[in-house]
Order: structure tokens, then C-alpha cells, then sequence
């Protein structure tokens, strides 16, 4: 067998050695804090960097990483869904894992780099199936934070796989405590899809939501050495990087998801009929029209790879940017934010004044200080920006954004983008993402939509724009999530007051907002 390359903890020869019992240590750890998670994870995690640093039998090791591996389960099925901001346990957690981990790829640095007994040799399978899964977990979370993952994580996953393709190992089936019984090359197929749907591109909450999808269709997909199929679709090569210009190892391996795309497209028709998640298997609680964006985007990218039509020049200037559709419309219309009660008296006056007068000492509206950013390139469909800082909440895949160059002086005017893909900061003070330009001259209006009796209902902030579709001009609306339908009438107060116009066309639905083609009305 060849040598493999692993990253690992040295191991501590220096002092005595610690005997360390397997019923010992799962006794330790059916006694943790469990009521406790942040403790119970601190405590677990310190105990085990000191074990991974002792030499140990590889049974006793592959059984106590079993039992660490079970805590760990444990652990995460207790984590509440939304975290405190100041609380940690995620990190934590994540950091046991990464411990879990390194237990297993010890145990396979010393079967394959080292000399070792027939029956020792028989836990390869098992711990190959053990660093895997567990490099598979790290990486998913990385994803669903939107943190740049560590690179070698994927590529000592894409290694140990190809180690278990060239040793026909890959078939391997075994059980992992906490896990249930899992097979080795559904494992890595799994992390191979995760990390193809370009997650810092899904919306928050879609890498959970893909990935029990996957789950649910693994048989839809494959992995092996041919780059072509039966079907249309090329396979994905299974690169380190994601470099195109990388050159390919002799033992390449392909990624095909072509019964896996037709599924998909199935399953977002029955999404858009039925609106609801459990019409294609999964958990009612996730929402519908967000899942059904993600499935769409997905189908794109994995259909025909989209090419960046207009390169990108690295630049380093100041970007002042809010996040959300509020927040936007309060910077956009000269500091004076949304609030029906400022500019509408019922019965009295028909039309909104917008824009014209600074916002109310009195208005219980806050806006949060803008993000200050700079810039790393740009190009004439967007930008890209980094920020680095503690200021929270951070923007979100799929929000709206209004951006601007204070050092511009009159030509700095704030600009709407959408936030396209975001990358955090490991360690939570930062964020580098990238914003796709939605209009550089927007206008805040006010609509106001019918009620259940087909009067005037709420009225709600909105941007309209006049852009093109090539040739043609088209007037654009921007709005909250489900507020416009195509066909509804509705009435636009913009500065020359109230007019009626039409919804004509739904150009995009994101998590953030809507954008709609609408047309005067007949009134």
C-alpha cells in the first residue's frame, strides 16, 4: 500500500505511558454534564486531545473514538436550533469532532505508514469509514456558516477515498455509534455533493436541508474513474482545488449526478404545485419557497455551469453597505425610514411624500450603522467586499443590500445589490461576500396591495427601476417576500403621487425579496 499524507498530532513519547481502558473512558463519558452542552463539549474535547497524543492498541483506539463519537451524537442532538450570538458550543462541538477525527486518521497513519498485524489491519476499513465521516461532518459545518472550510480538510477526504478505491475498500459497510450502520462510499459521495451545490451560494439553512435531501436519494448518484455516463450530463472531477487549470492525478475521480438532476427537476415542479417540503420527503419545518429557490438554483448551476461574462479587477476602495430591504430603503430615501404613520394620514391624504424632508426626531424607527468594507474586485455586474469587525447582524445569502463609495463624493450614490455568496471569519469577526448589482438608480416608493375585501390594504416599502431586457425598457418593483402576485393590481405612490399599475412578471424570488416587471394600469 502507498504512503498517505495525514494531518495529525504528534504523539507524546516523553513521559510515561497512560493506560487507558475503553470501559473506563465510556463510563467517563456516560457521567458528562449533558445538561450542561458548553461544558460537556469543553471537557470531552480537552480529554480527548490528550488521548490522541498517547500510543495506544489501534482496538482499544478505534473502540474509545466509537464511544467519542457517540457523546458527540449526543451532544449535537441536544444543540438548539438558534444559538445566543455569544454562545460557543457550536465552535466547540466542532472542535470534538475535529478531535474524533484525528483519532481515525492516527489509527490509519499507523496501519499504512506503519508495519502492522493481520488483525490490526482488519480496523482500516472502519477508520477509514470513521475519518471520513467525520471530515464530512466538519466540512457541513463550515458550509452551513458560511466559514471558509480549511483546505485540507477535502483534500484529505478526496485522499482517503481514492486510498479506499485503489484498496477496494470503498464498498465498506460498518457501524458507527450514534451514526447507525453507514457505508464508506456514500459517506464521501455525500460531502462530494455538499460541497458541489457551491454552498456559499445557498440561502441559510439549505445545506441542512440539501443534505438529508441527498441522504434520501443517494442510489441517484456515483462516483468512479470515467468522466462520461449514459446520460447528458459530463461527471464533476473530484479536484483538491477548485482550480480548472489543475492537473488531473492519474487515479481521477468523477462525480455523476445526471437520474440525481432529473429527480430534481421533478421534485421542484412538485414544490411549486404543492408548497409545502413534505411533497418531496422532507421535514415539514423547512420552508417551502426558500427550499424551492435553493432547488432551482441548484438545477441551473448543475445543468450548464454559468460563465462570468465580465472580468473582474482587484480594487481596494471603502464601501459603506446596509443589509436588508429596510435598512436600504431608509439609506435610499435620505435617511427617513419606512413608517406609514409618518406619511400617511387615512381619509385625509392621497399622496406620500418620499424623500423630501429629513426623518422625525420622534420616529421609533433604528437603523444599525452601516458595515464600513473595502472592496477586492470588481466588475461591471458587481463587487466583491470584505469586512472585518464585531458588528452583527451580518448579511445573509439572498438579501438585499444598498451599497456606496463614501470617498465618491456626489457620484457615491447607494446602489441595491443582492448578496450572492458569503464567506465568515472563522473566528466570527468578519465576512468576505460577493454582491451582484440590482440596480444603480433605484427610487424608493410605497405600494399599497389589496385587502381580503379587494380594498386598500397595508402599505409597504418597495424600490422601483427603470432597467433594461435588451432592448426593451421595463419598469422593475423590489419587495418584500410574498407580497405581489403576477396579474395583481395595486396602487405605487412614488413623488408624483399615487398611480395604479399592474404585477406583469416575477424576474426573482430570494430569501431577502422579490423583483417583479409591472405596467400601469388600466385606471
Amino acid at each position: 500500500m502507498q504512503k498517505l499524507q495525514l494531518t495529525i498530532p504528534a504523539q507524546d513519547r516523553t513521559g510515561p505511558a497512560i493506560r487507558i481502558k475503553p470501559r473506563e473512558v465510556r463510563e467517563w463519558l456516560e457521567n458528562l454534564p449533558y445538561l450542561d452542552l458548553q461544558r460537556a463539549a469543553s471537557i470531552t474535547s480537552q480529554q480527548l486531545r490528550i488521548m490522541n497524543r498517547q500510543p495506544m492498541a489501534v482496538t482499544a483506539r478505534v473502540e474509545t473514538l466509537g464511544d467519542f463519537l457517540n457523546a458527540w451524537q449526543r451532544l449535537s442532538s441536544s444543540l438548539p436550533t438558534k444559538l445566543n450570538r455569544n454562545d460557543d458550543t457550536g465552535a466547540l462541538l466542532k472542535r470534538l469532532c475535529q478531535d474524533i477525527c484525528f483519532g481515525y486518521k492516527i489509527i490509519v497513519n499507523d496501519l499504512v505508514n506503519k508495519k502492522a498485524g493481520f488483525i490490526e489491519t482488519r480496523q482500516l476499513p472502519q477508520a477509514l469509514l470513521g475519518a471520513i465521516y467525520t471530515l464530512g461532518l466538519q466540512l457541513s459545518h463550515y458550509y452551513s456558516h458560511y466559514q471558509r472550510a480549511p483546505r485540507a480538510l477535502w483534500s484529505e477526504c478526496l485522499t482517503l477515498f481514492r486510498f479506499a478505491m485503489e484498496n477496494d475498500r470503498a464498498g465498506y459497510r460498518g457501524e458507527l455509534p450514534g451514526a447507525g450502520n453507514l457505508q464508506l462510499d456514500e459517506c464521501f459521495r455525500l460531502t462530494a455533493l455538499l460541497r458541489q451545490t457551491d454552498p456559499y451560494h445557498l440561502p441559510t439553512g439549505m445545506v441542512a436541508a440539501l443534505d438529508r435531501y441527498f441522504r434520501h436519494h443517494m442510489a441517484l448518484s456515483t462516483i468512479d474513474p470515467n468522466p462520461e455516463t449514459a446520460g447528458d450530463h459530463p461527471g464533476y472531477p473530484l479536484r483538491e482545488t477548485w482550480n480548472p487549470n489543475d492537473s488531473q492525478p492519474q487515479s481521477a475521480l468523477f462525480l455523476h449526478v445526471d437520474e440525481l438532476l432529473e429527480q430534481l427537476a421533478g421534485d421542484i415542479d412538485k414544490l411549486a404545485q404543492y408548497r409545502q417540503a413534505q411533497a418531496i420527503g422532507l421535514p415539514s419545518d423547512i420552508p417551502a419557497s426558500t427550499l424551492l429557490h435553493a432547488f432551482r438554483q441548484l438545477h441551473a448551476l448543475w445543468e450548464e455551469k454559468p460563465d462570468r461574462k465580465t472580468d473582474r479587477e482587484e480594487t481596494h476602495a471603502r464601501i459603506e453597505l446596509v443589509n436588508g430591504l429596510d435598512s436600504a430603503y431608509c439609506m435610499i430615501n435620505q435617511g427617513r425610514c419606512f413608517d406609514p404613520a409618518l406619511f400617511i394620514n387615512p381619509g385625509e391624504q392621497d399622496v406620500i411624500d418620499i424623500g423630501e424632508h429629513g426623518a422625525l426626531e420622534a420616529s421609533a424607527n433604528t437603523l444599525a450603522p452601516a458595515f464600513n468594507c473595502a472592496s477586492l474586485n470588481r466588475g461591471d455586474g458587481g463587487v466583491a467586499v470584505t469586512y472585518h469587525g464585531v458588528q452583527k447582524p451580518y448579511p445573509k445569502v439572498g438579501q438585499l443590500v444598498a451599497l456606496r463609495r463614501p470617498d465618491a463624493g456626489t457620484q457615491g450614490n447607494w446602489v441595491l445589490a443582492a448578496c450572492r455568496w458569503l464567506i465568515e471569519a472563522d473566528a466570527g469577526n468578519g465576512f468576505e461576500m460577493g454582491l451582484q448589482y440590482l440596480s444603480r438608480d433605484p427610487q424608493p416608493v410605497v405600494i399599497r396591495l389589496p385587502d381580503e375585501t379587494g380594498l386598500g390594504g397595508e402599505y409597504q416599502p418597495a424600490f422601483s427601476a427603470v432597467q433594461k431586457r435588451g432592448a426593451e425598457r421595463i419598469l422593475t418593483l423590489i419587495t418584500r417576500n410574498g407580497q405581489l402576485q403576477k396579474d395583481m393590481e395595486f396602487s405605487l405612490h412614488n413623488k408624483r403621487g399615487p398611480n395604479r399599475v399592474q404585477c406583469a412578471e416575477q424576474l426573482e424570488s430570494e430569501p431577502g425579496y422579490e423583483r417583479f416587471i409591472y405596467i400601469p394600469g388600466d385606471g
